[in-house]
């Protein structure tokens, strides 16, 4: 198929947006699948000039997974992440890289977590908490004291929570590093998300949980599962 003819296609997926759900999926899929059925490198590089066209979100979510599924992508990705001057697809990059659980990815995740551009440090976290080790609790740790955004400190502790369920055996030093994000935290909103995952890890009731709809959704009385968990907290060493 014929870079053209993924134009049309791209084009005729674009023109959905505003129509029914079902009909938005069907055409992402098709133009993805067509997208993938060829591996030549004129094809690749239209799929990665893709990356930078991001106003239709549901398609472009479509389009950045689909690099997961092309084969030997690996190499390409670690190429054009060390000249990408648009901070959005380098972080795009990362993401994908952590999605095939690339040892570069690990490695650049790293480095983005201490990067100026937000979102590179929020995709390092995602990387991080599903390929790190224990090293790596250092740099969470670090976010969890030092990071000015909310929403990145809660996705240090997250990645805390990723780290436990590849690697239970660090359990306690991920508690303890979770332990110094909770006594050090202002937000409310920061604590109650630290306290799922301190239950979460610990295998304990805290008083909060999470809701089964809606992932960003927090149930419970935050006063008395605070009261539990500094008394749980209390007992660590």
């Amino acid at each position: 198929m014929s870079i053209y003819e993924l134009e049309k296609n791209y084009e005729f997926a674009m023109e959905g947006q505003n129509l029914s759900e079902g009909e938005r999926i069907s055409r992402n899929m098709q133009f993805v699948k067509l997208l993938l059925s060829n591996n030549d490198q004129s094809t690749i590089d239209y799929h990665y000039s893709l990356l930078k066209k991001r106003e239709y979100k549901d398609l472009y979510y479509y389009i950045r997974a689909a690099f997961k599924k092309r084969p030997q992508i690996e190499e390409f990705l670690v190429e054009k992440i060390a000249n990408e001057s648009d901070p959005i697809v380098a972080g795009d990059i990362l993401h994908i890289l952590g999605g095939i659980r690339s040892s570069h990815g690990i490695s650049i995740a790293r480095k983005f977590a201490s990067n100026e551009q937000e979102y590179h440090r929020e995709v390092a976290l995602y990387v991080i908490g599903w390929m790190g080790d224990e090293s790596d609790i250092m740099i969470l740790n670090n976010c969890l004291l030092s990071e000015d955004t909310p929403h990145l400190r809660i996705t240090a502790a997250s990645a805390h929570r990723q780290i436990s369920f590849r690697l239970p055996d660090l359990k306690n030093k991920l508690l303890l590093s979770l332990k110094k994000g909770y006594e050090n935290e202002k937000s409310d909103e920061v604590i109650s998300w630290i306290i799922i995952m301190i239950q979460s890890i610990a295998v304990k009731r805290m008083g909060l949980r999470e809701d089964k709809e809606d992932p960003y959704i927090i149930h419970g009385e935050l006063h008395k599962a605070k009261l539990k968990t500094e008394k749980f907290l209390s007992q660590l060493s």
